[in-house]
């Protein structure tokens, strides 16, 4: 873990002194200059300029400064996600969710599993739209799988279904009404697409936008402020269907033709034993379900 004289060293930092640093730490100000000494005697670097005055950060201990903080924060991340480890018991579930993608099966499969393994708990959480908080003790995710996230692949992907991709569009939009979308419909019209190289059946339909006559306008992420932006501007965007209407003035049209993307749970390669079973539970007994 890091250095725990950094703590020491913000606090100087910020209060210019090491009297008064000596007096939030209960320590004497000879031993906080003594630790301060030291860091910058293993650093090899010179952080802070003593004057009769107080202190002043050199330009080595304004770029430490900066980035304690982050180091700081990130090791109190680790050490909680650690605990979370020793917390978990065999019989636990972690499941996480993304705050864009609600889940739809977990909790319709779940009560059959846990009938027939009592005692088994499942614990959920919400990790955020780009999955850069994923826990490390995380058990099971339910999603789509894409090509390129870093995260998954600590994880071995489950297919159960899959899920169409559809195009969302302003409630207003005189492509709200229509049963089921064709390419002639949206020719010429500008269309936000997932980048390239985030999944091949988002490549594909990139490709197949530009050979009707679309504008593809490409996008890192469907975030919400994305989603909102182009509801405002008329601008059709393409989403997986299983985030069906994922804005209270926008309308999900079916597609033709037709692009798939697979689905179901992602198990993580250290998964607690609860979670194989409900792997292998699935695996004995698939359920039918039908695309999403």
């Amino acid at each position: 873990m890091y250095n725990h004289t950094l703590d020491l060293f913000v606090l100087v930092a910020e209060l210019g002194s090491f009297s008064k640093a000596a007096e939030k730490y209960f320590i004497t100000p000879s031993a906080v200059i003594q630790k301060i000494n030291h860091l910058e005697d293993d650093l090899n670097v010179r952080l802070l300029d003593r004057t009769k005055k107080g202190v002043t950060l050199t330009p080595a201990g304004q770029y430490l400064l900066s980035e304690s903080k982050a180091l700081i924060e990130r090791s109190r991340d680790i050490r909680s996600h650690l605990q979370a480890f020793s917390d978990r018991t065999n019989r636990t579930v972690l499941f996480g969710t993304n705050q864009v993608h609600v889940a739809h099966l977990i909790y319709e499969l779940w009560p059959d599993y846990s009938e027939k393994y009592p005692g088994t708990d499942l614990s959920s959480y919400s990790f955020n739209k780009d999955a850069t908080d994923v826990l490390p003790n995380t058990d099971l995710i339910e999603g789509i799988l894409y090509d390129e996230p870093a995260w998954q692949k600590g994880f071995t992907f489950y297919p159960l279904t899959y899920t169409r991709l559809s195009v969302l569009v302003s409630e207003d939009s005189s492509l709200a009404s229509a049963g089921t979308l064709r390419p002639e419909q949206i020719s010429g019209m500008t269309v936000v697409v997932i980048e390239r190289g985030v999944s091949s059946e988002y490549d594909r339909i990139q490709d197949d936008l530009r050979k009707w006559g679309c504008i593809v306008e490409e996008v890192d992420n469907l975030s919400p402020s994305v989603i909102i932006d182009s509801l405002n501007t008329g601008k059709p965007v393409i989403i997986p269907n299983c985030w069906k209407d994922p804005h209270p003035h926008g309308r999900t049209v079916q597609f033709s033709p037709e692009y798939r993307m697979p689905y179901g749970f992602f198990l993580s390669r250290t998964a607690s034993p609860a979670a194989r079973d409900f792997i292998d539970h699935l695996k004995k007994h698939k359920p039918d379900i039908p695309p999403l």
